[in-house]
């Protein structure tokens, strides 16, 4: 091989062997960045749950307050309402807010101690008629949560979920979070879309708080109460009536008389505590389900989750 083509061949293998040396230093050095940025994240999400157990024990405080200084009534215009708005803090901002629980309908409301609760199932259904849906998906989801395996009139158990890809089974006690209402038959996406904002899932049993009830769940409390007598009831979201008795009259003065009020007032007993969390840019959202005490027993938290609840 002669010399000029000897290096004609050199230069190119110079040229790789410069290219692979920095191809592999890219390598490392990604490497080092990203352990530096999983280090970092881990530190973020360590601080931000840190921060998060802090918002709980605020909006715990915030509940206790609002017990002692009012016991017996809550509503939208209320402290408890208002949130923690942004707050500067070491590597970033937080903001908290408590999310008042008591004026959805509780679907574990439908069976209570096993055995389904009439009154409570005719409310389902007008909600679920004012919504526009199927009335009979009030059957699947009784179904769904009572303790046996006989599909009641319009109702579904195992042998419907058995015919499905995957197949799965009833779950038969009451729903953790209102987002398995997916897995009910009758129940897809454009109908969890119509349902998410007026439905909870609680320990049952719970009363409806009248002060904080959305348009469709005051609607489906009796059926004379249309959407404007709902809205008027509701008070643009200002309503905070001192007693159910109130609330009676209202409805008294607008042609409905002896209306059925069980399970009705005008207290909530659950609350999702929010916290939203900014720490270098990286944002994080930590929610907590709260319980309001019970005479000598303290407000606690039930259950948590890692985003919205």
């Amino acid at each position: 091989m002669s010399a000029r083509r000897a290096r004609g061949v050199a230069l190119p293998t110079a040229l790789l062997a410069v290219a692979l040396a920095v191809v592999l230093l890219a390598i490392v050095l990604d490497a080092v960045d990203a352990g530096q940025a999983r280090t970092a994240t881990t530190s973020r999400q360590l601080q931000a749950e840190a921060y998060a157990h802090g918002l709980e024990r605020w909006a715990l405080e915030v509940l206790r307050r609002d017990s002692a200084f009012d016991e017996g009534r809550d509503s939208l215009v209320e402290a408890w309402a208002a949130g923690l708005p942004p707050t500067p803090v070491e590597g970033g901002v937080i903001s908290g807010r408590l999310v008042d629980q008591g004026g959805c309908f509780n679907v574990n409301n439908l069976v209570v101690g096993g055995v389904e609760v009439g009154y409570q199932r005719a409310r389902f259904e007008r909600l679920l008629s004012v919504l526009r849906l199927d009335p009979a998906i009030a059957a699947a989801v009784v179904d769904w949560i009572d303790p046996d395996l006989v599909p009641g009139p319009r109702g579904a158990e195992d042998a419907v979920y058995a015919m499905r890809d995957p197949p799965y089974r009833t779950a038969n006690r009451p729903l953790a979070h209102p987002s398995e209402l997916r897995a009910v038959a009758g129940i897809d996406a454009e109908a969890w879309r119509r349902l998410a904002p007026h439905v909870c899932a609680l320990p049952p049993p719970t009363p409806l708080n009248v002060n904080t009830a959305t348009i469709p769940v005051l609607m489906a409390l009796h059926p004379d109460i249309d959407e404007s007598l709902a809205r008027r009831l509701a008070r643009d979201g200002r309503a905070d009536r001192r007693s159910i008795d109130e609330f009676r009259r209202e409805l008294e003065g607008a042609g409905i008389l002896l209306p059925d009020l069980t399970a009705v007032g005008v207290a909530t007993t659950h609350f999702v505590a929010v916290a939203e969390i900014d720490l270098d840019g990286i944002p994080f959202t930590r929610s907590a389900l709260l319980e309001r005490g019970r005479g000598p027993q303290p407000d606690r938290v039930l259950a948590r989750a890692t985003g919205p609840w």
